[in-house]
């Protein structure tokens, strides 16, 4: 897919490696943008959102040729396009930042523990919690139960429920 007109491309090469847990974690070795999954669809899912956080903060380089993507082990290389906006789902005027910051309180952490806890980017809990962004179901679980509230919230009309 080439971009049009002066639209920068948004498709990365991403390294997947399957942790001795399971899980999988993903390095988009370009950029030094990093995510994981439970699930290798879920890596995936999560790198679209991942490339894409980097992609609205920082100037993008040349893509590396899939090809040309050096692999250990077991890895695999994919490539992944960051979601776009009309892909993400903003709930700025929900409950969602005021329940957030109350768990964050009650608990005491700060966003970056909470990132390193359920082992993803500082910038994708923030968008969360600033009501930017809209969790996968399994993330949201993980968050509720972390910061301990229903996290259903996430999804008032039923959606991923």
């Amino acid at each position: 897919m080439e971009p049009k007109g002066n639209e920068k491309k948004r498709v990365y090469p991403a390294i997947f490696h399957k942790e001795d847990d399971g899980r999988y974690s993903v390095v988009f070795p370009d950029l030094g943008c990093a995510t994981c999954g439970d699930t290798l669809e879920e890596a995936f899912q999560m790198a679209k959102e991942a490339l894409a956080l980097w992609l609205d903060d920082c100037e993008p380089q040349a893509p590396t040729p899939l090809e040309q993507v050096e692999l250990q082990g077991d890895d695999r290389a994919m490539l992944v396009e960051a979601d776009r906006d009309e892909d993400i789902v903003y709930f700025k005027h929900s409950e969602v930042p005021h329940v957030i910051e109350s768990g964050l309180e009650r608990k005491g952490f700060t966003k970056y523990q909470v990132a390193q806890i359920l082992g993803v980017d500082r910038g994708y809990i923030t968008r969360i919690a600033n009501g930017q962004r809209v969790p996968s179901v399994d993330m949201a679980k993980r968050i509720g139960t972390l910061l301990d509230f229903d996290w259903r919230v996430f999804y008032p009309d039923g959606v991923g429920t």
